[in-house]
C-alpha cells in the first residue's frame, strides 16, 4: 500500500534542482527486496517515491524533515515512514555527476597514541563539512603494509589500534589532509583511489577479534539523532575525560528486528520502548565498549551516572554535567544508551561486537 502525506504540486520548477536515486526495501513480510526510485527535491527538502517495478506512484511528493541532502549518498541508510532505504545507485546522469562532486570520500585514522584527541578529530571533521559514514576501532598488524604507500604511515598503524572512519564530503581528501596537517597521531587516505580500497578492506574484509575483558565493561551508543546533531565529538570527549578508556568502537546500522530485540527488556515497562526502536532505526548510531580505567569493576554505574536520568529534564537538575542533561532533547532523543545493570555489561557489548557484526 502506498504511503500518504502532506501534498504538494508535483510540477517540477524549471530552476529546481531534482536528484534521484535507486533504493531497495527488504520486505520482511514477502522476504523480497523492493526497488524504488526517491527523488529529492533541493529546493524545499520534498521527497517523492516512484514503483519501478509496477510503474506507479508510490509516495507523492512531500514534506518529510527526517531525510536531509547529506543523507543520500550511495551506500547510505534512510528510514521513510518507518521502511529502512537503502540507496544503491544515482538514478540520472545528472545525479550521478553532482554527487560525484559532493561525495568524495577519503580515510581518517587516529592512531593510538592520539586517542585522547578523538572527540576532537569528529569536530574537525564536522567543521570541515565531513560527514562520518563508517568508523571501527581496529588493529590492522601485518594488514598495513600492504595498504599503504607510505611506509612510515603503515608502520604506525600496524602498531597498535587505531580508529579508523570514512568521512564524505566535496573535495573530502583535499580538506582533511588540510586539517590534519602538523597534527601528530592523525591521518588520512593520499587519494581517493586509496581511501576507496582502504575502506573496503577495513569496513568490509577485515574480521575483528572478540572483545576482551567484557566482565569489566559497559555499552556507551551514541544515538542517531546525536549523531547527526553532530554531537559525537562532545560525547567522546566527555567520555575520555570522565577517565574512561574505550575497548572497542564502531558504527552501526541498526534493523528493525535487531531493535527490537535489543530493546525487549525495557517493553512493557517504559512507555518510550517503541519511539526508542524507530529513533535507534532511523540513522547510524556509534557502539563503544568502555572501561572505567580507576575501578574496572565499576564501570556500568560509573558510565551510568555519566550519562544521568533517562529524561533529559529530570538530568538537568540531577547532574547538570551529565551528557543526556547536555545534549538530551526528550526522553526519546536523549543522546545515549548505556548499560543499566553491572550484569548486563558482558551481554550488551558481545551484542553489538560480537553477535550484530555476524548476522
Amino acid at each position: 500500500t502506498a504511503c500518504s502525506c502532506p501534498q504538494r504540486s508535483a510540477m517540477q520548477r524549471p530552476s529546481e534542482a531534482r536528484y534521484a536515486f535507486v533504493v531497495n526495501w527488504y520486505d520482511t513480510a514477502a522476504c523480497i527486496i523492493r526497488e524504488y526510485q526517491l527523488v529529492f527535491y533541493e529546493a524545499d527538502g520534498t521527497i517523492e517515491m516512484y514503483d519501478t517495478k509496477n510503474r506507479r506512484t508510490f509516495l507523492k511528493r512531500c514534506d518529510y524533515p527526517a531525510v536531509k541532502l547529506n543523507n543520500l549518498y550511495k551506500g547510505g541508510i534512510i528510514t521513510v515512514y518507518s521502511r529502512q532505504l537503502t540507496i544503491v545507485a544515482y538514478a540520472d546522469d545528472f545525479t550521478a555527476r553532482a554527487f560525484t562532486e559532493k561525495t568524495q570520500s577519503t580515510m581518517a585514522y587516529v592512531l593510538d597514541e592520539a586517542t585522547a584527541s578523538l572527540g576532537k578529530v569528529f569536530e574537525m571533521a564536522a567543521a570541515c563539512g565531513l560527514m562520518v559514514t563508517e568508523l571501527r576501532m581496529c588493529a590492522l598488524g601485518g594488514h598495513a603494509a600492504g595498504l599503504f604507500a607510505d611506509s612510515a604511515l603503515a608502520a604506525s598503524l600496524s602498531s597498535g589500534p587505531c580508529f579508523a572512519m570514512k568521512l564524505i564530503g566535496e573535495d573530502a581528501v583535499a580538506k582533511w589532509a588540510s586539517a590534519i596537517s602538523g597534527k601528530a597521531g592523525i591521518a588520512g587516505s593520499a587519494d581517493g583511489a586509496s581511501a576507496e580500497r582502504e575502506a573496503e578492506f577495513i569496513f568490509s574484509k577485515l574480521q575483528l577479534p572478540k572483545p576482551a575483558d567484557v566482565h569489566l565493561s559497559s555499552l556507551l551508543l551514541v544515538r542517531p539523532h546525536a549523531v547527526k546533531e553532530g554531537k559525537l565529538g562532545a560525547v567522546v570527549s566527555a567520555l575520555l575525560e570522565s577517565g574512561f578508556a574505550i575497548a572497542g568502537c564502531q558504527m552501526v546500522q541498526m534493523s528493525r528486528p535487531n531493535a527490537y530485540e535489543f530493546f525487549e527488556v525495557y517493553k512493557g515497562v517504559v512507555p518510550e520502548y517503541s519511539d526508542w526502536v524507530d529513533e535507534i532505526v532511523g540513522g547510524k548510531c556509534v557502539a563503544f565498549q568502555v572501561v572505567f580505567k580507576d575501578q574496572p569493576v565499576n564501570t556500568v554505574p560509573a558510565l551510568r551516572e555519566l550519562c544521568g536520568a533517562h529524561d533529559p529534564e529530570i538530568a538537568h537538575h540531577l547532574h547538570k554535567s551529565s551528557l543526556r542533561a547536555l545534549y538530551g532533547e526528550s526522553k526519546v532523543k536523549n543522546c545515549v544508551h548505556c548499560t543499566d545493570l553491572p550484569e548486563d555489561g558482558a551481554l550488551e557489548v558481545d551484542y553489538f561486537f560480537t553477535i550484530l557484526p555476524c548476522a
